[in-house]
């Protein structure tokens, strides 16, 4: 047999295996969704336990060239089962509790308060009392007292093979306090 003979034959066995593994990778793309969509939605409580605003800087603590801003601090709890979301294609799910609110120079503003990974279908249920939040909400006006806000657990769907797929929650609406400490 010549050469020609034994990469033709190479060539076709190749291309044979590289159809087989891209029709199965595109068959488990399109089933994971499916999937998803055919579960339960996901069961999420999520209310604004305490929040306080105060004036500080951004970036670095000691860092004066930075101009004083109204920094608002939450603490939240967060009762939510994400198992549902978990199926044979799901690699790990990144969530977010985000608050989302507008002002007269923007009418869409959110900051992510907390994040979390969740690797596997055991960790997806979460249960937080009085939760502080990782990150302190501000905004570029550098007024955030007294705002109306949105907190919603936010989720994207990292899978094995395809699409990233985003959803959220249901919003529970919060009123920040003042910068003086009493509520609206």
């Amino acid at each position: 047999m010549s050469l020609s003979t034994w990469l033709n034959r190479a060539n076709a066995v190749v291309s044979f295996f590289s159809s087989v593994f891209f029709t199965v990778l595109f068959v488990v793309a399109a089933t994971g969704p499916a999937l998803l969509f055919a579960s339960a939605p996901p069961q999420v409580s999520v209310a604004m336990a305490k929040a306080s605003v105060r004036l500080g800087r951004l970036g670095y603590y000691y860092d004066r060239t930075q101009p004083q801003t109204e920094l608002a601090t939450i603490h939240f709890d967060l009762d939510a089962d994400l198992s549902p979301l978990f199926n044979w294609n799901t690699k790990q799910l990144f969530v977010q509790l985000v608050a989302e609110y507008s002002t007269e120079s923007y009418t869409t503003n959110q900051v992510t308060i907390w994040d979390d990974i969740i690797a596997s279908k055991e960790d997806s249920v979460i249960k937080l009392k009085k939760k502080k939040g990782e990150y302190a909400l501000s905004d570029i006006s550098n007024k955030i007292g007294g705002l109306q806000a949105n907190l919603s657990l936010q989720w994207d769907i990292m899978p094995h093979v395809g699409m990233l797929i985003h959803d959220k929650s249901a919003p529970h609406q919060i009123t920040l306090p003042k910068i003086d400490g009493k509520k609206k």
